[in-house]
């Protein structure tokens, strides 16, 4: 399948044809598109993978470079074009389309503030136009379109090139790593604003930068006008040298062409899947992208989130949980055929939610991965008993959709896409579910607060179910690794981060990345991979397991010592996944004790599973893609040891609780 790139064109907008003959050699499906036909609806934003702001002088610069197409596009497309960078997708903007993609404020948006302006692209030094060949360095990884990209020979021809911006912006851009290219003398050092090296004075000798994600590139030169190397300015000499040593001259040149094959690779392995779910999840008439003007917002997001569960109903085709739907409408009846259980089954029902994580989703104004939290607290409960996660149904109360044409549509639309995708990693089926306006009874950070709980049936054969009684001394524990905070301790989080840094905390940098993203890491499903091992209702047993701690609020202490009182066992935890560095942050910011912590936070695991066969339990966690290993030991003597995997632990004396 081709990832379909969007070429938009223009009034004086004149690279369009090279630009999309370099997708096409690559592999992708390109379409120029008119402003135009985006802005009337012929065509549809959410249909692509890729968008293309290619160079030109569109309409004439007469207002400044980019400025009236970008005004043009803010006042028209802004909020399909937030859609499609929300939804993961790929921009690139090449000379007076990275011109345009500053003035929108996509770029750079040091702080993830999308729509605000932080730089400029202004009037060359030498006050002409310069069209000539240039070197670029790349200065940073972090950029989709340029991996395996070192330095590039490719031309620039612009009159208003030359990146301004504040010191502290520019101070941002390198801390973040969002310069991407920089220009460079013939020898590759710094042009250090040396003129022709460096064609228009830009501050830093700036290039080329990105968004914080990567996923957004904004450059001065011409990638596409490079590819050919007969286009080189030195081919004849390159053809010449090459074919006294009895070589051909390449077709092709390659850096070039790479900043286009790059994005296609990636639009092929990450955008396909969420891309198709969300056409899926918001089919619901023609007039939908104007949601909010046209349209009831709450039929709109109730039909939204419709779709999404039945999206979810495939996950339990052919086994315990198939839906029956006999009336297909989003109000109608679903059920489920339960006669032909096995004698034993028990069934049983859990509440959970996904806590004040919530406001993590809504300082980063990012909502696709929330219901992984969800879906992890009520499924990942559910397996600590021996049972199988089946069906799930939810609430989610909002304080409003919109209000004339402010329409919160999107957020419902991320929501729906992360549940999608988090039910077919928990192998659930989402039945049913309830959509609240409820105004300021509902509070939080910004315009859209909500909160979401959901309720898990799940089954299981009672012979199969855990006791605690089962647990042996000499029993391996083996942990499941987890790599953020799940959705528990965050109230101390937030406690923690707005004392350092303020009420604005999650718009911080630590370690080259957003703090209220790193935040925000969505839990880790485990309850698939459970399910197989110890064979659900009906499955084959394929390890022997006596004991799973689902590690939420109270840690590890709290957890493991529930799951031990029958028994009258310890534990002794010597070899844990060490914690992930924002955590370790929080607890040494906080100066929060090693005894507090692993009783507040998960602590690097998300799941113990206490079993006499390891190797066949690590095998089958490998499968779902978790790592796992053996972290301790069950001993005779009631109380838990840990031995601390953190930066405060001074010494080898391991923790104790009773």
């Amino acid at each position: 399948m081709k990832p379909k790139v969007l070429v938009l064109s223009g009034y004086g907008v004149n690279c369009e044809r090279e630009t999309k003959f370099a997708f096409d050699l690559v592999g992708a499906d390109s379409e120029i598109v008119h402003v135009n036909d985006l802005i009337s609806g012929e065509k549809n934003l959410d249909n692509y993978q890729i968008m293309v702001f290619p160079g030109g002088f569109s309409f004439g610069d007469d207002t400044g470079s980019g400025n009236a197409m970008a005004n043009k596009i803010k006042l028209n497309l802004f909020d399909s074009l937030m859609r499609f960078i929300n939804s993961g997708k790929l921009i690139i903007g090449i000379c007076n389309g990275f011109q345009i993609l500053i003035n929108l404020g996509l770029l750079p948006a040091v702080r993830g503030e999308y729509g605000k302006r932080e730089a400029a692209l202004t009037f060359n030094n030498s006050a002409q136009y310069e069209c000539r060949w240039v070197h670029l360095k790349k200065q940073t990884d972090k950029c989709v379109f340029t991996n395996r990209i070192s330095t590039l020979h490719i031309p620039v021809a612009h009159g208003e090139g030359r990146f301004f911006a504040e010191d502290d912006v520019l101070r941002e851009l390198w801390e973040n790593n969002q310069i991407v290219f920089t220009y460079t003398n013939l020898e590759g050092e710094p042009a250090n604003g040396e003129f022709p090296y460096n064609p228009n004075g830009s501050l830093k000798d700036i290039a080329g930068i990105c968004d914080k994600t990567g996923k957004i590139l904004g450059m001065m030169p011409h990638p596409e006008r490079a590819i050919l190397m007969a286009s080189h300015p030195d081919f004849q000499k390159i053809k010449e040298g090459l074919k006294r040593r009895n070589m051909e001259a390449p077709i092709y040149y390659d850096p070039a062409l790479l900043i286009f094959k790059n994005a296609v690779e990636y639009a092929k392995e990450n955008l396909f899947s969420s891309e198709d779910s969300v056409k899926k999840i918001s089919k619901i008439g023609p007039s939908y992208a104007d949601a909010g003007v046209n349209i009831e917002l709450g039929d709109d997001a109730s039909k939204i989130l419709y779709n999404a569960a039945k999206l979810t109903w495939e996950n339990r085709k052919g086994k315990l949980g198939e839906i029956i739907l006999p009336f297909d409408d989003f109000s109608g009846l679903r059920a489920v055929d339960v006669s032909k259980l096995p004698a034993d089954t028990m069934m049983c029902i859990g509440f959970d939610g996904v806590g004040t994580k919530v406001e993590i989703a809504e300082r980063t104004d990012y909502h696709s991965t929330i219901a992984f939290d969800l879906l992890a607290m009520v499924c990942d409960d559910a397996v600590v008993r021996g049972g199988e996660p089946v069906l799930v149904g939810s609430i989610l109360d909002v304080n409003k959709l919109g209000r004339g044409k402010e329409s919160q549509i999107n957020k419902i639309l991320q929501l729906a896409k992360g549940y999608v995708e988090a039910a077919k990693e928990a192998n659930v089926a989402i039945i049913n579910g309830e959509l609240a306006e409820l105004g300021n009874r509902v509070e939080g950070y910004g315009n859209f607060n909500y909160n979401w709980g959901a309720g898990l049936i799940w089954f299981a054969r009672k012979e199969r179910m855990f006791t605690g009684r089962e647990i042996k001394v000499g029993d391996k524990i083996v942990a499941f690794k987890e790599k953020g905070f799940r959705s528990n301790g965050l109230s101390l989080v937030r406690k923690v981060f707005k004392e350092a840094y303020g009420v604005d905390w999650h718009l911080r940098e630590y370690n080259r990345e957003n703090l209220g993203r790193l935040v925000l890491e969505p839990s880790k499903i485990y309850c698939k991979a459970i399910v197989e091992m110890h064979g659900g209702v009906s499955g084959e047993r394929k390890a022997e397991i006596h004991g799973v701690v689902h590690i939420t609020g109270g840690g590890i202490p709290g957890k493991l010592g529930r799951v031990l009182k029958p028994s009258g066992l310890g534990a002794e935890l010597f070899d844990l996944f060490e914690p992930c560095e924002v955590m370790l942050h929080c607890q040494n910011l906080g100066d929060i004790s090693d005894e507090e912590a692993y009783k507040t936070w998960n602590m690097g695991q998300g799941m113990l599973v206490i079993t006499p066969e390891p190797e066949k339990v690590i095998e089958i966690a490998a499968k779902y893609g978790i790592e796992a290993k053996v972290a301790g030991e069950i001993v005779d003597k009631p109380g838990i040891l840990i031995k601390s995997k953190t930066s405060l632990s001074s010494d080898n004396h391991p923790l104790e609780f009773e």
